[in-house]
């Protein structure tokens, strides 16, 4: 596999799965964190966190979360 540049790749990709009619403002993709909430920025293989790929929306930690399950011991 030849070396190229993220950027040339990445407008490779974008002309080749372009749209009929073109790219339009509403098909971007807005994946921003909010103010006030809490995120897992890293995690083990597998759990929700930026880390791994996943979206600020599926990183988030919610209170539920963070509470331990009665029964079960914490690692």
């Amino acid at each position: 596999m030849s070396k190229k540049k993220l950027s040339t790749l990445i407008k490779q990709l974008n002309e080749e799965h372009t749209p009929p009619g073109g790219w339009r403002p509403e098909d971007s993709v807005k994946d921003e964190p909010i103010a006030g909430k809490t995120y897992a920025l890293t995690g083990g293989p597998g759990s929700r966190c930026i880390a791994n790929g996943n979206s600020w929306a599926e990183s988030e930690v919610n209170d539920q979360d963070l509470q331990p399950e009665l029964g079960k011991k914490c690692l």
